[in-house]
């Protein structure tokens, strides 16, 4: 996943990704309580609080 977003201590954010060529990118406007980002992303994300740029996060994705 690629994109900025602040890793918090001991927290698991939610974050919109869209899909890019090279895996998902965090959608623009995605501050917390920001639902445009919701509305216009692919799917949430979850990067831990380890999370950098460039490393794989969980894809909260619909089943079937």
């Amino acid at each position: 996943m690629h994109g900025e977003a602040t890793a918090l201590a001991g927290r698991t954010r939610l974050v919109p990704v869209t899909w890019s060529g090279d895996g998902c990118r965090i959608t623009a406007g995605h501050d917390s309580a920001f639902l445009r980002g919701a509305a216009v992303d692919d799917a949430p994300a979850a990067p831990g609080p380890d999370w950098t740029d460039g490393s794989p996060a969980r894809l909260l994705l619909p089943h079937g």
